[in-house]
């Protein structure tokens, strides 16, 4: 399994330095082997192993598959609109590199103090599928008023508008996740659902850096060369490498508007492609039986 998944999710990250991209033949080798480890893996629990990963019932669990899959689309929607958001802050509204990072710290912030609030009705209800009926609307929402509003001509508060949401959202379904992977299980299996819950998030996210990634690097460079004026243009490779390129042109020059005006084309594609994705867990959720959360089933199993 550990080998099926670095050679699966490494190619996500070397693919774009690679000479031919994604049709470099040890990007695609890397990604067929991995496949096929990670089928092996799968043929091993069902059939061979002695003590299995997982019980095969659990690993067939509608509640553990769509809780995984939720997680896989929630991931790659964050890495979509989440990755170059710093320079994004940076380059179109001028901000400091400190105040960039505050204002990506709203999702962790307001998240984390809502998280307490999600546990009290987790633990008032004693159900938790609810709560992905109103979350997984609310995130996508969040992303999807990104494709309008982050855009040079709005103020950044309507983005930050748009984190919260996504934070309210985003964290409902952390935790609604981690308490529906682990009620279709029993304290044995505990460490293994939420490792598996763990792999599919960081599939996700490496396929949302890899979306992201592939939207920049095909979208900035044309949009650069469309929209620099005449005397820029025969530099508008070295301003795409550099970020330090990018903020010494002037705030209302003409090759500063220019700039943040590519960058906004590129992140409208990126958010685009993480609203779409993100729409399937419209689908997911449903699958997650509506587990009720007694202390009887609770206490099933051993911890040791």
């Amino acid at each position: 399994m550990t080998a099926g998944l670095v050679l699966f999710l490494l190619p996500f990250n070397i693919a774009g330095s690679s000479e031919d991209d994604w049709r470099t033949g040890y990007i695609i080798a890397m990604l067929v082997v991995g496949i096929i480890l990670l089928g092996a893996f799968a043929v091993v629990e069902r059939y061979f192993a002695p003590k299995p990963f997982l019980p095969w019932n659990l690993l067939t669990s509608r509640t553990v598959l769509g809780v995984c899959l939720l997680d896989f689309c929630y991931q790659v929607a964050y890495y979509c609109w989440n990755d170059y958001y710093t320079s994004y802050l940076q380059v179109v509204y001028g901000t400091s590199i400190e105040v960039a990072g505050y204002i990506n710290s709203v999702f962790d912030v307001v998240s984390g103090i809502w998280l307490i609030i999600v546990g009290l009705l987790i633990k008032r209800t004693g159900k938790f599928r609810w709560l992905f009926y109103f979350s997984v609307p609310l995130y996508m929402l969040g992303v999807g008023l990104m494709i309008y509003f982050r855009r040079p001509d709005f103020s950044v508060g309507y983005s930050v508008m748009c984190q919260i949401f996504i934070a309210l959202g985003g964290g409902t379904m952390i935790i609604a996740q981690q308490v529906g992977i682990l009620a279709a299980g029993t304290h044995d299996n505990a460490a293994s659902l939420l490792a598996l819950l763990s792999v599919a998030g960081w599939i996700g996210g490496a396929v949302g850096s890899a979306i992201s990634g592939a939207v920049w690097t095909h979208t900035l460079p044309g949009a650069l060369q469309r929209l620099l004026p005449a005397e820029a243009l025969p530099d508008w490779s070295t301003i795409y490498d550099s970020l330090d390129v990018q903020l010494s042109y002037e705030t209302g020059s003409d090759i500063r508007t220019a700039i943040i005006w590519a960058y906004a084309e590129a992140q409208t594609r990126m958010l685009i492609a993480g609203t779409a994705i993100m729409a399937l867990s419209l689908g997911w959720m449903f699958l997650i039986r509506d587990i009720k959360l007694t202390k009887d089933q609770q206490a099933k199993g051993t911890v040791f």
